[in-house]
């Protein structure tokens, strides 16, 4: 029976996850009981105003806050000459696509998690529906 790392290095799997241009494969750290694979691709922006826009384009909802809310929010984000606080839904459907959304707001960043089935496997499913997701990403010039 062969294991979870073995698949990891098969050559099918491998090529499907060399056409993606922004995710890559994690592997687990190690001695975390809830560390796993994950397929991970992420987004960096300028600023505040294009993680922003992008969000807009992407549909994650989110709602900006200009004093720290109740509810958690990441660190404030700077938004032009104002300060604000991002509170956003993080498991989403973009373009078609079900992933759950990490946004950074100390460099402003989107950054995709595509496990499907579970928090920690990447099926070959996945990597094929990221790929497929990065030519809708490249379309809206996102990318």
């Amino acid at each position: 029976m062969s294991s979870t790392f073995d698949f990891y290095q098969s050559e099918e799997f491998r090529n499907e996850l060399r056409v993606c241009r922004l995710f890559r494969l994690k592997y687990p750290r190690g001695g975390h009981y809830n560390d796993g694979f994950e397929l991970l691709g992420e987004i960096k922006f300028a600023n505040g105003e294009e993680l922003l826009k992008a969000l807009d384009v992407i549909g994650v909802r989110y709602k900006i806050h200009s004093e720290k809310p109740q509810v958690w929010c990441p660190p404030p984000l700077a938004v032009g000459s104002e300060t604000c606080w991002i509170e956003y839904e993080n498991i989403v459907t973009c373009f078609g696509y079900k992933t759950y959304v990490k946004i950074g707001t100390c460099e402003p960043s989107l950054e995709f998690n595509f496990n499907s089935v579970s928090w920690y496997e990447v099926t070959l499913e996945d990597v094929k529906r990221a790929a497929s997701f990065e030519k809708v990403l490249i379309s809206y010039n996102l990318l």
